[in-house]
């Protein structure tokens, strides 16, 4: 089994995120800009790349994989698809854009989507499809989903921030265990 299907649903998230960021500085003129959503963006870039790195080695052994299994494989994509697509705002045509109230309106969207997609690593890692999971991981996704859950229940900015300051540590350190290991 190859990576295609799953490769397309990261794309088509890359792409969702990059084209608003682009159409963001398009109409930078027109824009208040807040450096929370951009840095949520920043961070849903890196767990994009860093799930598309992690989930090679794991569909060069589904071959004997069901459809079943696979639909539970493409949770991930899905919603990593889903926050990609919420992690920016919208820029409407000829009128401004304000990112911190644009943010307050669809914060809960993107950390649920966000959250769904670490739900969904775990579903893989629990299923057995990842085959073996390191301790690591486990500990990584058990941080993230807390601090996730933290900003759902805080509903400020300023556990807003503090998830974020997690989820960005978690995820440095994740990325660093991978490189050693």
């Amino acid at each position: 089994m190859d990576l295609t299907l799953i490769s397309i649903v990261l794309g088509l998230g890359l792409t969702e995120l990059l084209l608003t960021f682009y159409r963001l500085v398009q109409a930078r003129r027109r824009v208040t800009w807040d450096p929370l959503p951009l840095a949520w963006a920043l961070l849903i870039l890196i767990a994009v790349v860093n799930f598309w790195w992690g989930i090679r080695a794991i569909m060069a052994a589904a071959g004997g994989w069901t459809t079943g299994e696979f639909l539970a494989a493409m949770l991930s994509p899905i919603f990593i698809f889903l926050a990609c697509a919420a992690a920016l705002p919208k820029v409407e045509p000829g009128e401004p854009l304000d990112m911190k109230a644009a943010y307050a309106e669809e914060r809960a969207a993107f950390l649920l989507f966000f959250l769904a997609y670490q739900c969904g690593n775990w579903l893989v890692d629990l299923s057995g499809l990842s085959l073996v999971t390191p301790s690591v991981v486990y500990i990584h996704r058990t941080i993230v989903c807390a601090a996730l859950v933290m900003a759902l229940i805080g509903r400020s900015r300023r556990w807003d921030w503090a998830a974020l300051a997690i989820v960005a540590a978690a995820y440095a350190v994740r990325l660093v265990t991978q490189l050693v290991s």
